[in-house]
């Protein structure tokens, strides 16, 4: 009896690890002022943010949204045109200082802008941004998270300023 109950203990946590790992991690990596400033990683499972957003209100946009929702399928549309499309740049704005570069890469859409002292890339996952459009002009904040599920193994969000650095990644 003492060898089930041992067992059953044992058995708790690493099923509790390892459906935190099937769902998903997000890696907040926050580093101020170079290699010998302040360090702040915060992992966040993806199934935790997903229980969190269901007592999130679904947001009526219906007033704001006006015009716009009469778009979304069209929206949606061009979703799947630009799913089905090869890779490559879509949009390059150089100015003097500046540049930004909009580029689908296999199902991402990346957003690329450099400056003076600054570097910013933002990678969205079409399949996250096609679960979160919804024809009838809410925005569910679940199926955001949800949608998150579609970028596992790739960085978000990374930002350098300076020598600051800010990174999100999923795992």
């Amino acid at each position: 009896m003492l060898k089930l109950i041992l067992a059953t203990a044992a058995a708790m946590p690493i099923a509790a690890g390892a459906t935190v790992a099937a769902t998903g991690i997000a890696w907040v990596d926050v580093r101020e002022g170079g290699p010998n400033g302040t360090r702040i990683v915060v992992p966040v499972p993806l199934l935790a943010a997903e229980v969190a957003t269901a007592f999130v209100p679904v947001p009526d946009l219906s007033r704001e949204m006006g015009e716009a929702r009469e778009h979304l399928g069209t929206a949606r549309k061009l979703l799947d045109a630009l799913r089905e499309s090869p890779d490559g740049e879509l949009v390059r704005v150089e100015e003097k200082d500046e540049t930004v570069v909009i580029a689908k890469e296999g199902d991402t859409l990346r957003v690329h802008v450099t400056g003076r002292d600054e570097d910013v890339t933002v990678n969205v996952p079409l399949e996250s941004v096609s679960e979160v459009i919804r024809p009838d002009g809410r925005i569910d904040p679940a199926a955001a998270v949800r949608g998150l599920r579609h970028a596992r193994f790739q960085t978000l969000v990374e930002v350098r300023d300076g020598d600051d650095h800010v990174k999100i990644s999923l795992w």
